[in-house]
């Protein structure tokens, strides 16, 4: 009627250290992918008078690697990192952001020092703030004077 069968710890400290090196076998494998997930999100936005400054690290990944494409407000940034065997990349970096009308795309200078990537997204034209001079009373006009 029942099938009973016979608890034995054996059984279960065995089961339980196959589950913990399934577990430390995945995370290792998966820890290239958990990086590039983790780093993708990782960019720094500074504000100046003239525009935007977007950081992005990236180390050791060359800039030939990089690729940048801009199209309306959609800044694409993609990097494919290869191995010794050129048909398996070994990491892939991915990041889309949308850019705000203010920014000028068509002027974006891109740069790469000791691992950062440097995005300089100047202000349009059409929003920069611009200065306005006063202008006094022309010198070659009379002045009118009460006589007392």
């Amino acid at each position: 009627m029942f099938n009973l069968s016979r608890w034995t710890p054996f059984e279960d400290v065995f089961n339980f250290q196959g589950e913990v090196d399934r577990f430390f076998n995945q995370f290792w494998s998966d820890l290239p992918t958990r990086a590039a997930a983790n780093s993708s999100s990782s960019f720094h936005v500074t504000t100046t008078d003239d525009g935007w400054r977007i950081d992005l690290p990236m180390p050791g990944i060359d800039p030939k690697d990089v690729s940048i494409e801009a199209a309306g407000t959609t800044l694409s940034i993609r990097a494919d990192v290869s191995s010794d065997n050129k048909d398996v990349p070994v990491a892939r970096y991915e990041q889309t952001l949308t850019i705000p009308q203010f920014l000028d795309v068509d002027k974006l200078t891109a740069s790469h020092w000791h691992g950062m990537l440097r995005l300089t997204l100047p202000l349009k034209e059409s929003v920069r703030p611009r200065r306005i001079q006063i202008e006094g009373q022309p010198q070659n006009e009379k002045q009118l004077t009460t006589a007392k």
